[in-house]
């Protein structure tokens, strides 16, 4: 069950599609909601500061504490809608600090939300969802910037390739599975099928068990297990997406497996990943 729900909240209104989908889905879970917002330290150099560099420091400062509150503000309206318990933080944090952090406090939540990143170039949002999904321990759920809708779980779609993070995945998301009107189990044929056709059939039976009336898909991946999966999404049009995230960090810096970096570009419904 979902009983706590914890969000990073953009700091760029542009950017802001987990407000609305985060306060709608502590509703329908009846949901305490907790938003993050980061207020992000000033980047100087290591010199001796003069009085312009100092008041630099000070209207960041300012700005960000500024921003934050913003975002604070856009989760309240958007929470004033459900009628649902929630809190709203400020935290001054380093842009290097800030995923490991928010990873961190993810621990303490049954899920977190997080939002795409809607540039090409990479930004602390990106090593924000990536930490919470790699380093938190708990399900996260990525929110596609072109997605503007509040939550609703009718039709799930889940990739099931067999391995343990599609397993965890799975477990994780049994709350929503168990509110869905329609799921889809699917196996994409490659090296592996008789693998992932008997494993399909298993888990089918082991979500029967859980009350889910999932059914099984087996299709064609071809040399492009990604380009596979997103037409899968583009035609079943879902509203949930489930699958295992697969990537390891090094040195701070996360490298993603090709199926998870492509859907996270280009997914166009949001997608509960665990790790």
């Amino acid at each position: 069950m979902i009983k706590d729900i914890v969000t990073n909240l953009p700091l760029r209104v542009e950017h802001d599609r987990t407000s609305r989908y985060a306060a709608s889905m502590a509703g329908f879970f009846n949901a305490q909601l907790t938003g993050i917002a980061f207020m992000y330290e000033p980047v100087v150099a290591c010199v001796e500061l003069g009085a312009g560099e100092a008041r630099f420091i000070e209207e960041q400062g300012a700005e960000a504490k500024k921003s934050a509150q913003a975002a604070v503000d856009r989760l309240a309206f958007e929470v004033k809608r459900e009628n649902v318990s929630w809190t709203g933080h400020q935290i001054r944090v380093s842009i290097a600090d800030a995923p490991r952090h928010f990873a961190e406090i993810v621990r303490g939540f049954d899920i977190g939300v997080v939002a795409q990143n809607q540039s090409a170039i990479s930004s602390v949002d990106d090593l924000i969802a990536e930490a919470a999904l790699f380093d938190s321990g708990r399900p996260v759920i990525i929110v596609p910037y072109i997605h503007g809708a509040a939550f609703k779980t009718d039709r799930v779609v889940i990739f099931w390739d067999g391995g343990a993070p599609a397993t965890r995945a799975i477990n994780d998301a049994l709350p929503f599975l168990n509110r869905a009107r329609s799921v889809d189990l699917v196996s994409i044929a490659g090296e592996s099928v008789l693998r992932h056709e008997l494993n399909g059939a298993k888990m089918v039976e082991h979500l029967a068990h859980h009350g889910v009336a999932a059914s099984a898909k087996h299709i064609q991946g071809g040399s492009d297990i990604a380009a596979a999966m997103l037409n899968y999404v583009s035609d079943a049009g879902p509203d949930l997406i489930v699958m295992g995230g697969y990537g390891h960090s090094r040195l701070r810096e996360f490298i993603l497996g090709g199926a998870t970096r492509s859907i996270l570009q280009s997914m166009t419904a949001p997608v509960l990943m665990s790790h």
